[in-house]
């Protein structure tokens, strides 16, 4: 009487452990994979698109930046962040003003990049842009 008890719960166990479900990772949600290479979306600052941060560092990796310059472009990239989380949070801006104001941030801060980068550096830092906004 033991031996079949035994056998029906060891066959139980196996089968309640393969039935298990397959966990999948949640993926980021500003994955920019999901968005098709071939459409025709300029981002700027305010857009909600975000830059493939792997194509971003291999366009900063071909400016051969100094070790400064790529501490003052962190400092950029960091004021800028805040900056531009401060226009959209602003509830008293309408949107076409929020997107004025984004895009004098993004001119500011391509002229702080450009003083920064030697005229050789920011040449290359724009055709980057143009073929990879």
């Amino acid at each position: 009487m033991k031996c079949p008890v035994l056998i029906l719960l060891l066959v139980l166990v196996s089968l309640s452990s393969s039935a298990q479900i397959e966990r999948v990772p949640v993926t980021d949600k500003k994955d920019t994979n999901l968005i098709p290479k071939d459409t025709n979306i300029i981002p700027f600052i305010g857009s909600r698109v975000t830059i493939d941060k792997q194509s971003r560092k291999e366009r900063f990796k071909e400016l051969d930046l100094t070790r400064e310059q790529k501490g003052k472009l962190k400092e950029i990239n960091q004021s800028g962040k805040a900056a531009k989380e401060a226009i959209e949070n602003n509830t008293s801006l309408s949107e076409d003003e929020k997107k004025k104001q984004l895009r004098s941030l993004q001119k500011a801060q391509v002229e702080k990049i450009q003083a920064i980068l030697t005229p050789e550096q920011f040449e290359k830092f724009k055709a980057s842009r143009q073929n990879n906004p």
